[in-house]
């Protein structure tokens, strides 16, 4: 048997125990010593062994697909409808955030959106949602409150619209919090509204990466305003960016004493407008991002096992876009992810001028236009595409039906091409993947059970729901 017969499987050890991953089918398992050993044989030396004992060694472990030599064929139907739109209500900011990948939030432009371009947004996503019967209309920036009157404007167009149509419509917004008052926050309330607020956590910390455009701090006066926030709104979610060594979970603890309770973390990322001046703060130290992945496996299965539920809720809500959630999720579903994001295909975003780009980290980059909101026909056949394809870094990787190449504009950042992802990003999604798997191999029926029972983690669905 040849070394590429064998299904791709991840042979790995935590605290002195062997566990392997096998990649095609998402499952985890552990396994002992002298499997192990037998296992990383044939990772170095596969023609050694006898061909036999091998295949059936290798099929009793679960480990090889009498189907592994067919490719996968990944049929995508045109078009794929737009269900997520970043609207672009200004491209200015009020403050000026050292890592701020948008060029102080003017992404190459500037400007404010007009109401006629907004509306017209608006007419154009319902169309392009096709059949879908949701929507989520997000309001972007630049900061969006300082366009606050435009946003309430599109929040009456757009259920008018949707209702018309026969759709729902759901809202999202992305903001500093620091032009909260009464009005916005009944607003939001009123409207259902989703809010995530931008805050990187203890006062030292946010006054040196986020302050105003005149550089002052803006913690001690943004700080009772997300508070009285989260008091109409308390579902309202917290995101920090890490620059440097910062520890992760100094930042959450931070976030979760002002009060939210779902927060995420994301390690900054170079300006695509501004590179020379944006490479030292961004500067990314994972290793105390990989640090605190290490404390968080522990804390989960400890919680578990003492079947602490208020405990478990916690730290899923902040688990984010870095923690383990989401890969415990994965290997216990056995799901494969062929997007990291809807970035060019479910979702996009929209300039102050209508111009549609692969997602509202792209807008003002003429390369990752897609076209207009005044035009019927995008392109975006490029992004539709299985990204695991475009690069043989990520088609050899253990990770990649869990990772699916990484954030695009990261890639770009940081290495250049969209569908290459950083070396930084591949180590702590690769360790995310098997520190998640040492979680599930280490627990009993009942501790998954408990999990379902107490609303952790969903069931797994059923293949035959559609």
């Amino acid at each position: 048997m040849d070394k590429k017969d064998i299904m791709p499987f991840q042979l790995f050890h935590h605290h002195g125990n062997h566990y392997v991953i096998n990649i095609d089918r998402m499952q985890a398992s552990p396994i002992n010593k002298i499997t192990a050993e037998t296992l990383n044989m044939i990772i170095k030396e596969p023609e050694s062994l006898l061909p036999i004992d091998l295949e059936e060694t290798l099929n009793l472990l679960g480990l090889i697909s009498r189907d592994s030599g067919k490719k996968e064929t990944i049929i995508t139907k045109e078009p794929v409808p737009i269900v997520y739109m970043y609207l672009f209500l200004t491209q200015s900011c009020n403050l000026r955030c050292i890592y701020c990948y948008g060029n102080g939030g003017e992404y190459g432009t500037g400007g404010s959106m007009e109401e006629e371009t907004a509306f017209q947004a608006v007419d154009w996503f319902i169309e392009k949602a096709e059949k879908m019967k949701k929507v989520h209309l997000g309001f972007f920036g630049g900061e969006p409150l300082l366009n606050f009157p435009l946003m309430k404007a599109v929040v009456e167009y757009a259920q008018k619209r949707t209702k018309e149509m026969g759709k729902e419509v759901a809202f999202f917004l992305t903001s500093n919090a620091t032009l909260l008052d009464d009005e916005i926050i009944a607003f939001f309330k009123e409207n259902q509204i989703s809010v995530q607020i931008s805050f990187d956590g203890p006062k030292e910390v946010q006054d040196a990466q986020r302050p105003y455009a005149s550089g002052q701090g803006t913690y001690s006066a943004t700080v009772p305003k997300i508070k009285k926030l989260l008091t109409a709104v308390p579902r309202t979610s917290g995101h920090a960016v890490l620059v440097g060594n910062t520890d992760p979970l100094l930042i959450k603890d931070a976030l979760q004493e002002i009060g939210f309770t779902k927060v995420s973390i994301s390690p900054a990322s170079i300006s695509l407008f501004n590179e020379d001046s944006a490479k030292e703060t961004s500067t990314r130290d994972t290793q105390t991002v990989l640090q605190a992945l290490e404390q968080e496996a522990e804390t989960w299965l400890h919680l578990i096992q003492s079947k602490d539920s208020a405990g478990l809720k916690s730290l899923k809500a902040s688990s984010g876009l870095y923690g383990l959630y989401r890969g415990m999720v994965s290997l216990l579903h056995n799901s494969k992810r062929p997007h990291f994001c809807g970035a060019g295909r479910g979702l996009i975003g929209v300039s102050v001028s209508g111009d549609v780009y692969l997602c509202h980290r792209f807008v003002g980059m003429e390369e990752y236009r897609l076209g207009s909101i005044f035009e019927h026909d995008l392109k975006r056949e490029e992004y539709l595409k299985n990204p695991i394809t475009c690069n043989q870094l990520c088609a050899n990787c253990f990770a990649r039906n869990y990772c699916a190449g990484g954030c695009k504009h990261d890639n770009l950042s940081s290495c250049g091409f969209i569908t290459t992802p950083s070396e930084d990003m591949c180590r702590l999604r690769c360790r995310e993947l098997e520190l998640a798997a040492t979680i599930i191999c280490n627990l009993t029926p009942e501790d998954k059970a408990f999990l379902v029972e107490e609303q952790i983690i969903a069931p797994k669905p059923c293949p035959l729901d559609f």
